[in-house]
């Protein structure tokens, strides 16, 4: 068994967290906190418009700004997303080579249906190598 015969959804964390571009950093971190997670997608009018990452978001905290910082200010709008059928080889290789944290993955009708980290690609592989 490889990465190329299983597909992205086997390993997307489903119906992820989510987070709106006009919520403060502050709950943004308090929501990746509460959650153990590192990425949020970020909706508006129901579509992704966004990802942003803990990294996006404590790269600002404490700042004299970041009070009036919203998540629209810091969130990577460049998104990387994938279909849920797709291989898993191929959208972890996409993670790699775009240096992404994360792909936002959809379903068949083109909603939201996950969320695949780099994380979730190290425990496919840990599970690939040790099955």
């Amino acid at each position: 068994m490889s990465f190329n015969d299983l597909t992205v959804q086997e390993f997307t964390t489903p119906t992820p967290i989510t987070i709106y571009p006009e919520d403060s950093l502050d709950k943004g971190l308090e929501v990746m906190q509460e959650y153990g997670i590192r990425h949020l997608p970020v909706i508006e009018e129901g579509e992704v418009v966004g990802v942003v990452s803990e990294r996006d978001i404590l790269s600002n905290s404490g700042k004299n700004w970041s009070k009036m910082m919203k998540i629209r200010d810091v969130m990577n709008p460049s998104i990387l997303s994938a279909h849920e059928n797709d291989s898993l080889g191929e959208v972890a290789f996409e993670l790699s080579s775009q240096k992404k944290g994360s792909a936002i993955i959809l379903d068949n009708n083109g909603e939201l249906a996950g969320i695949f980290t780099t994380t979730d690609a190290l425990n496919a592989l840990v599970e690939i190598f040790l099955n």
